[in-house]
């Protein structure tokens, strides 16, 4: 690493279970953000910042003034701007040693398809069912990792898959594809804009270190056992809920299988 470089991640480096291989890794990765959004802005401030050697992000949505309080990528003068354009933008001036691929566009099969075999891992900060399980499918038949987190109200959740750890449950495993809840969309309920910084930020930390676990096999880094990890801020309350294989999961039923089951 340049100097400046070395200087400015010296502190992942001095990490136990990242070191000076895990932030080479880092900057040799490539991560799919789907969604730019409350999600999405602090999951690309931070990656890029962690020093992410590629972001492909991708959203067809504008930036609109009730975006502001949590969405903090974007000001007033980015309103009716693309958001992942702006975000880019904004990414190019605090991290300019990440390439950051803005595609303006909302996701689909074909384009899944082409970008998911491309990374190290896929980041969905979406908010609609619909789209959170074509990504999820399409992770699944690619064997991408995925993390995948949501917020509304005071309450978030976040879940990482690994597909190709053949024991570990898919998003359609813990929530049925054929059954899609009731619409919470934060427009209609609300969402304290500090919980989407929140849920962003974890969905960061799992990338890097499902990053660091596969492109530093000397990382001391361990393979935690997979849960649904649960957060209210208005109490202040964290809960993991432990997840297992299910055979009859639509998704990955081929590959592995899930059932929810409280951890210990």
């Amino acid at each position: 690493m340049a100097d400046q470089e070395a200087l400015r991640h010296s502190r992942h480096a001095l990490l136990d279970g990242i070191d000076d291989e895990g932030v080479a890794a880092l900057q040799a990765a490539r991560v799919l953000i789907i969604g730019a959004g409350g999600l999405g802005c602090p999951a690309a401030l931070y990656l890029s910042a962690s020093g992410i050697g590629q972001l492909h992000w991708c959203d067809g949505d504008r930036v609109d003034a009730t975006n502001l309080a949590r969405q903090t990528l974007f000001g007033p003068d980015d309103i009716g701007q693309l958001k992942v354009l702006a975000g880019a933008k904004a990414l190019r001036r605090t991290s300019p040693n990440t390439e950051v691929i803005a595609e303006p566009r909302f996701v689909d099969a074909s384009l899944l398809d082409a970008a998911i075999p491309l990374a190290d891992v896929v980041l969905d900060c979406t908010d609609q069912w619909s789209i959170r399980q074509l990504i999820n499918a399409r992770c699944v038949a690619h064997r991408k990792p995925l993390v995948s987190a949501a917020a509304i109200e005071w309450s978030g959740q976040l879940l990482s898959v690994d597909p190709r750890q053949s024991e570990q449950a898919c998003y359609a495993c813990l929530f049925d594809p054929q059954t899609e809840p009731v619409a919470h969309a934060c427009g209609a309920y609300g969402v304290l804009s500090p919980l989407v910084g929140v849920m962003g930020c974890l969905q960061a930390a799992e990338a890097i270190k499902l990053i660091v676990r596969s492109r530093h096999p000397g990382s001391s880094l361990p393979s935690p056992g997979q849960s649904l990890t649960l957060v209210e801020l208005k109490t202040g309350r964290w809960q993991q809920v432990g997840v297992a294989r299910n055979p009859e999961c639509p998704v990955c039923a081929s590959q592995r299988a899930c059932i929810a089951q409280p951890k210990n």
